[in-house]
């Protein structure tokens, strides 16, 4: 599977639908960017697993080639309450004018004797809100299928601030463990974007090396500039009809800038080298 981790944000009107926001494949070998862990074991996650899955019956071996990152909770030892959690970065869902969104995972859970659950958290800005929870084998045992693929709706909880959360809980017994092989988070459905660019705004040049030149037929109020994962990397209040955004600091890559200008905002994709 292909690392995208971009954020897509188009101008055009109307609605754009199935845009992705963030992808992580879990292929390499270390806690990819942005993301986080929170363990209360020493045991730990492993990245960039491409092997059989160490908790699988090994008369029916399953590989998910691509890599993933796993937890062998039968590896760590019995009866520790092993709590995991894998934390992704913070993305502006608002800002960016998402409405409705889902998060889509594909996964390899396995219980023992209904021991062990396998949680899919998200943030609404002030709580962690539960959006799945896995406490079965999934897929079951005996299914010809490597993996699950489990999509659900988390345009309830669109915030300025919305990340992911994923949870491994062996609730003080030892059990198997999961693997998680990627994840996406989608954009379903994106809110309408008044244009500037039909009303003389204009940006120059695209790519950039250091300096970007903005210029309306109204005061650009605000610029705001996101990274490929969402996040809020530089902000501006000009206040004037043309104004020069300085880059040069940024890391080569893509880059989101939003600009405002009186009622109108237009989000456009800029190539930094």
């Amino acid at each position: 599977m292909k690392k995208l981790n971009l954020l897509y944000i188009c101008c055009c009107f109307g609605f754009i639908t199935q845009a992705q926001i963030q992808e992580e494949n879990f292929d390499a070998a270390t806690l990819p960017t942005g993301w986080s862990v929170n363990n209360t074991t020493a045991c730990a996650w492993k990245f960039g697993h491409t092997d059989d899955l160490p908790f699988i019956n090994p008369a029916t071996p399953v590989k998910l080639t691509s890599g993933s990152v796993i937890f062998n909770d039968n590896k760590c030892g019995a009866f520790k309450n092993n709590v995991l959690e894998l934390q992704g970065p913070e993305v502006d869902l608002s800002a960016a004018g998402v409405i409705k969104a889902d998060i889509e995972i594909i996964y390899n859970h396995q219980a023992f004797v209904d021991s062990g659950d396998f949680m899919v958290d998200v943030w609404d800005g002030i709580n962690w809100q539960n959006v799945l929870t896995v406490s079965d084998d999934s897929p079951a045992k005996g299914s010809s299928d490597i993996a699950t693929t489990s999509r659900m709706d988390v345009s309830d909880h669109i915030n300025s601030a919305f990340k992911v959360r994923f949870v491994y809980d062996d609730e003080n017994t030892r059990t198997y463990g999961v693997a998680i092989d990627n994840y996406k988070l989608i954009n379903t459905a994106k809110s309408a974007t008044n244009l500037l660019a039909t009303n003389g705004f204009i940006y120059y040049p695209n790519p950039v090396n250091d300096r970007l030149n903005l210029q309306a037929t109204e005061d650009i109020s605000s610029i705001t500039v996101y990274n490929s994962i969402g996040q809020r990397v530089l902000s501006k209040q000009p206040s004037a009809l043309s104004t020069k955004l300085e880059m040069g600091n940024l890391a080569s890559g893509v880059y989101i800038v939003q600009v405002k200008a009186g009622k109108l905002k237009e989000n456009i994709k800029i190539f930094k080298k």
